[in-house]
């Protein structure tokens, strides 16, 4: 008697293996179409341009990393991409990473994700991680500050609401804080910067769902990791008193859905029988919230994928078996995920301090952190003078000074702060300093308003160039923006 064994992914014939894939990559590229329409038209060509070369440049990678691998093994290049699909993986890293990555980086994760991540375990259908999971983690971890030139990305919801403690109660900070990234409607619609596949979650649910119809999907997957993932967060905001924007926030936000839909369902990774694949996503789910919101990773997808993959075999062991026969095991295992889920929702909404609530400009104070000097660097990003006023010994400069939203942040139509500097001419003290306008990330820049903040600079003597002041611990970039507002008030001042 003959026995045919293969090995993962289980589908009939090599025919239906291709014709799973090709969907797939159908699926990945509308999105990825979808991506270049939103840079495009509110960023420019050339952010479009440069979404297409990283595409190439991972696409080229990864063929070439296969081609070698082949050719080293003596294998028929031709025959072996084929049955290796490493388009797909090429296409997934390239939607996972954020628009402003050097194609140099983009080059070597590709490689790390089809070399190791896949190739080292026997190739297609062997390996144990997610390949395009493990090349992310590679750019995250080795080539963060790997940035392309004049592409810039802007601080990405999840990110901002890490430094918010991840809670928000205050109804008008809320508002400011949702406002800046059009809201809850713009999240899921993908209206702002995030990874280049965190756009349209709508569009990614709509790919989801014809992919779940064509069997290319496991549905169950992307519908429990989802779930879970709400589940734990409407715990937290009705025990926070943040509300139901919450966990609509957490869903719409980060890049939860694209990995829900294309990471979290690859066949070859997750476990084979129904029950394992809901404990799976289940699992997802919970370490999702735990790493957004106990640890300083705010996306959470990505490790949470590849500490399941490595989960997948013991979770194969329990609900392995006749599934008649293990039917009622399987349940109580669902049932004891989802018992930890509550109990995770509860302890984490037991331990969140909400944010500060939004407090007059005189009354706002701040965490103050690392030390600035006065009088160094006045070269880069140096602000302008906009108005200058003298009264008696006091001179009073209107400074127009570029932060976090002009150099760093990327936001559409962003404007510098405006800072207000008395120096007495006499005494030659600073009198005073006074933010007339913020234009950074509400809640974070804004910050730079506080008066324990700008107290700091009343009396310093200009003359000293040791002189120090404490940064905003949460807006670096926006404090630096008013030290050199001062630094060039002064010089300016010195020219008289």
């Amino acid at each position: 008697m003959k026995f045919t064994v293969r090995t993962s992914p289980n589908y009939r014939d090599d025919i239906s293996t291709k014709r799973i894939m090709a969907e797939l990559t159908l699926g990945l590229l509308a999105v990825f179409a979808f991506s270049l329409a939103y840079y495009a038209t509110t960023k420019g060509a050339d952010y479009a341009i440069h979404a297409v070369i990283l595409m190439v440049t991972s696409i080229v990678t990864a063929l070439v990393t296969e081609a070698a691998y082949a050719a080293i093994k003596k294998k028929n290049v031709t025959e072996h991409i084929k049955a290796s699909f490493p388009l797909v993986t090429a296409i997934i890293l390239t939607l996972m990473v954020q628009i402003n990555t050097s194609a140099v980086a983009l080059a070597l994760g590709t490689f790390f994700a089809i070399f190791i991540g896949k190739l080292i375990f026997g190739g297609f259908g062997q390996n144990i991680f997610n390949p395009a999971a493990t090349g992310r983690a590679l750019i995250l971890t080795s080539f963060a500050g790997a940035k392309a030139a004049d592409i810039v990305s802007s601080a990405t919801p999840l990110s901002s609401m890490s430094q918010l403690g991840w809670i928000i109660t205050d109804p008008t900070k809320v508002e400011s804080f949702l406002q800046q990234f059009g809201g809850l409607s713009g999240l899921f619609l993908g209206l702002h910067q995030g990874a280049i596949g965190e756009t349209s979650k709508l569009l990614i649910i709509i790919v989801g769902i014809v992919l779940a119809y064509r069997k290319v999907l496991d549905w169950r997957v992307p519908v429990f990791y989802i779930g879970t993932v709400l589940a734990i967060t409407t715990v937290i905001g009705v025990m926070t008193g943040a509300g139901l924007w919450y966990p609509a926030f957490h869903i719409a936000a980060g890049g939860l859905v694209f990995g829900a839909v294309f990471m979290a369902t690859d066949p070859v990774t997750n476990p084979t029988s129904a029950a394992g694949r809901i404990i799976f996503a289940m699992g997802c789910g919970i370490l999702t919230v735990l790493i957004r919101t106990k640890a300083s990773l705010p996306g959470g997808v990505l490790y949470s994928i590849l500490i399941m993959n490595m989960l997948t075999p013991l979770i194969e062991k329990f609900t392995d078996g006749w599934q008649i026969k293990t039917i009622g095991n399987n349940k109580k295992f669902v049932a004891g995920m989802a018992v930890l889920a509550l109990i995770v929702g509860v302890w984490a909404g037991s331990t969140l301090t909400p944010a500060a609530a939004e407090e007059p400009a005189e009354e706002i104070t701040a965490k103050l952190g690392d030390s600035l000097n006065l009088f160094n660097d006045t070269t880069s990003n140096a602000p302008e003078v906009l108005e200058k006023k003298a009264e008696g010994d006091v001179v009073t400069y209107k400074m127009s000074a570029k932060g976090y939203a002009v150099t760093e942040g990327g936001y559409a139509d962003a404007k510098p702060n405006i800072v207000e500097v008395k120096l007495n001419k006499a005494t030659k003290k600073i009198e005073s300093v006074a933010v007339l306008e913020v234009n950074d990330t509400n809640g974070i820049g804004t910050q730079v308003k506080a008066k324990n903040f700008l107290d700091q600079f009343a009396g310093l003597s200009y003359e000293d160039k040791s002189a120090t002041v404490d940064a905003v611990a949460t807006a670096t970039v926006s404090s630096t923006s008013v030290v050199k507002a001062v630094r060039m008030a002064v010089e300016d001042l010195g020219k008289e």
